[in-house]
C-alpha cells in the first residue's frame, strides 16, 4: 500500500460509489448502502475504519485512512473485511483433573478481530478471601446449576463461533461431561497453536505471558485468565489454529435393533475375524516399537521412573510409551505401588486416576510431559551451541597462530 501516484477519479456521488464497489465485489450486489469498512495493515496498529474515496482502475482504489490518502488493490481490502471470530473460554475446577469432580467457575469472552464484544462470567462466590487464591477456591459447585448452564449455552448459540481455550482438551472434557457443550462443538487449542508456531521451554499460560512481555504471574480465576489469553493472542495472531478432533459420543450412536440385528449377525463373524487380524498386526507393531525404543535411548531424562499413560493423547498409547522409554523411563501399562508418574490425556480412565491418588503417585497432563522433554532438549541445544561457538573460536585462534608462525 502506497500513497496514490497515478491519476485517480473521485466518486461523483454515493450512488456512483455504491456501483463501483459492487463491481469490485467489495460490497454485495444487492446492497443499497455501504457497510463500515476496515483497514488492517502496516499503517495502523489495530483494525481502523476507512473510506473508499476514489478509483484508479479495477486494480487500484483510493482509501482515506485517518485523514491520509493511500492506494490499495481491491482484493486486499476485501480480505481485510474477513473477521477473526471466536469465543475464549476458561474453567476453574476444585484443583482436579477428573471431570467427575465438577466445575467451580466458567468465563467466556466473545472476540471479533481481537476486540471483546461480549463477556460472560459464571460463578457463585462463597468466600471472597479464598476466591482471591484462584484455582476454584471459595466457590460453589456450578456444574449442575441449570440457570448458569443455560446462560452459557445461549451465548454459544447466539454467536456460533468456535471456542478457544488454553489446553482446550481439559476444558472440553469438563464442559462435555456436564452437558455444557455439545459433542460436535468446535474447539481450538491456543497452546497447541503456539506450539506449531515456535519452540519454547514451556507453553503454560503464565510462562507465555512473561515470555511475550505481557505480564508476570497468573490469577487462576476464569475471567482474568480469558482476558490474559486474549492479550497473548493479540501478540501471536495465529494464521492457522490447532483444532481438537470432534469425537462422537457413544450416546449418539444408537441403531434400530430390529432393523440392524439381522445385518449385523450376518457379518459378525467376518468382522470379528478382520478385527482379530488387525489387532494381531497392531500388537506386533507396538511390540516392535517398544523394543526399538529400549535399544535407542535419546537422553536419560526420567532416570528409570515408571510412567503410565491413560486417556486419549496427541499420539497413540504405544508412541507415548516409546517416547518415555527413549528418554530413560520404564513404561508399564498398569499402575502399581512402584509407579512414579501417571500422565493423563483426554477422557482419562477413572480407575487409574483414583488408584494413582490413593497411592500418592504424581499426576501430570500430556502437555506437562512434553514440557519436561522440551525443557531438557532446549537446554541440550543451548549447551551444544555454546560448545560449537567455543570450538569455532579455538580453531580460529589456532589457525591465526599458525599463520603468524609462517609469517615469522
Amino acid at each position: 500500500m502506497i500513497n496514490p501516484k497515478r491519476k485517480w477519479r473521485k466518486f461523483e456521488s454515493q450512488e456512483d460509489k455504491i456501483e463501483v464497489l459492487k463491481e469490485l465485489k467489495i460490497i454485495s450486489p444487492k446492497a443499497n448502502e455501504i457497510k463500515t469498512l476496515y483497514y488492517k495493515g502496516a499503517y495502523t496498529k489495530d483494525a481502523v475504519e476507512c473510506d473508499v474515496v476514489g478509483i484508479v482502475d479495477n486494480n487500484e482504489i483510493i482509501l482515506d485512512i485517518n485523514g491520509e490518502l493511500h492506494s490499495i488493490h481491491p482484493d486486499y481490502l476485501i480480505d481485510m473485511q474477513k473477521k477473526e471470530r471466536f469465543i475464549i473460554v476458561d474453567i476453574e475446577t476444585p484443583r482436579s483433573f477428573s471431570p467427575a469432580d465438577g466445575i467451580r467457575e466458567v468465563a467466556a469472552v466473545v472476540v471479533e478481530d481481537y476486540r471483546v464484544i461480549d463477556t460472560l462470567h459464571l460463578a457463585v462466590i462463597t468466600d471472597e478471601e479464598k476466591y482471591k487464591n484462584g484455582y476454584g477456591d471459595g466457590l460453589e459447585a456450578i456444574e449442575e446449576n441449570e440457570e448458569l448452564k443455560k446462560k452459557f449455552k445461549a451465548l454459544i448459540k447466539k454467536y456460533k463461533y468456535p471456542l478457544v481455550a488454553h489446553n482446550a482438551s481439559f476444558d472440553r472434557n469438563f464442559l462435555r461431561y456436564w452437558g455444557w457443550v455439545e459433542d460436535k462443538q468446535e474447539f481450538y487449542c491456543s497452546m497447541n497453536t503456539i506450539k506449531q508456531k515456535e519452540i519454547l521451554p514451556s507453553y503454560k499460560l503464565v510462562n507465555l505471558l512473561e515470555h511475550y512481555n505481557i505480564k508476570k504471574g497468573q490469577a487462576h480465576n476464569a475471567l482474568q485468565d480469558v482476558l490474559d489469553l486474549l492479550e497473548l493472542l493479540k501478540v501471536i495472531k495465529p494464521e492457522r489454529w490447532s483444532a481438537l478432533t470432534i469425537q462422537t459420543s457413544s450416546s449418539t450412536v444408537k441403531k434400530d435393533n430390529k432393523e440392524s440385528k439381522s445385518d449385523s449377525e450376518s457379518s459378525a463373524k467376518s468382522n470379528r475375524f478382520r478385527k482379530f487380524e488387525k489387532d494381531k498386526e497392531k500388537v506386533a507393531e507396538e511390540k516392535e516399537m517398544i523394543e526399538f525404543a529400549k535399544n535407542n535411548l535419546i537422553k536419560d531424562i526420567f532416570g528409570k521412573k515408571k510412567i503410565v499413560f491413560t486417556g486419549d493423547m496427541s499420539k497413540s498409547r504405544a508412541e507415548m510409551r516409546a517416547t518415555a522409554i527413549r528418554y530413560g523411563a520404564d513404561s508399564p501399562t498398569s499402575i502399581s505401588g512402584k509407579t512414579n508418574m501417571l500422565v493423563i490425556g483426554e477422557d482419562a480412565g477413572k480407575s487409574k486416576l483414583e488408584k494413582a491418588k490413593q497411592l500418592g503417585i504424581e499426576i501430570i497432563t500430556e502437555q506437562e510431559f512434553w514440557e519436561i522433554i522440551n525443557k531438557e532438549i532446549t537446554w541440550c541445544l543451548r549447551v551444544l551451541l555454546f560448545l560449537s561457538v567455543i570450538s569455532f573460536f579455538n580453531i580460529k585462534i589456532k589457525r591465526d597462530k599458525y599463520i603468524i608462525i609462517l609469517l615469522l
